[in-house]
């Protein structure tokens, strides 16, 4: 097997344990977890899943380039967008054994919206790897920012998710 498919299973892998034991530990088990940090709208489900994410991309990203260091940012932003694709199909797939409704919706959503969001993160986290330009990096998250925002405006049931 190539290196880089190695890396999205075994990382793919191991976000998804992460994400299964975060959405049992918030939402199934006796553990009574507020939905919100206090007194801020921050979801703790969301905060979390971030952090770990960015956390296992950054690892994988490493080891790729450790092993391959002529990747380009492209092929590693599409490792990340693999490893995050592969995670949300499996989770997907697991959590719609709980749901009784709108199960497509919620596969479909899921998928799309967490591939995106870790091609995002993956970009941002290649760029910052392969450069160490971060200056740059820091206008390029601004500009994730504002166009984030832009979006929420032009579609306001965007920032309700």
């Amino acid at each position: 097997m190539k290196p880089t498919t190695i890396i999205i299973a075994k990382y793919s892998a191991i976000l998804f344990i992460w994400v299964l034991l975060l959405w049992w530990a918030l939402f199934l088990s006796p553990f009574d977890v507020p939905e919100y940090i206090p007194h801020t709208p921050i979801k703790i489900y969301g905060l979390a899943f971030t952090a770990f994410t960015v956390t296992i991309l950054i690892l994988s990203h490493k080891e790729a380039l450790r092993k391959i260091p002529s990747l380009t940012i492209a092929r590693l932003v599409f490792i990340g967008s693999a490893i995050c694709f592969i995670m949300e199909l499996l989770f997907q797939f697991t959590q719609s054994f709980t749901l009784t409704s709108d199960k497509l919706r919620y596969f479909i959503s899921g998928v799309t919206f967490t591939t995106i969001f870790g091609a995002i993160l993956s970009f941002l986290i290649a760029f910052q790897l392969k450069t160490k330009r971060t200056n740059l990096l820091l206008l390029f998250i601004v500009i994730f920012f504002l166009l984030f925002k832009a979006l929420t405006m032009v579609f306001p049931s965007m920032a309700a998710r």
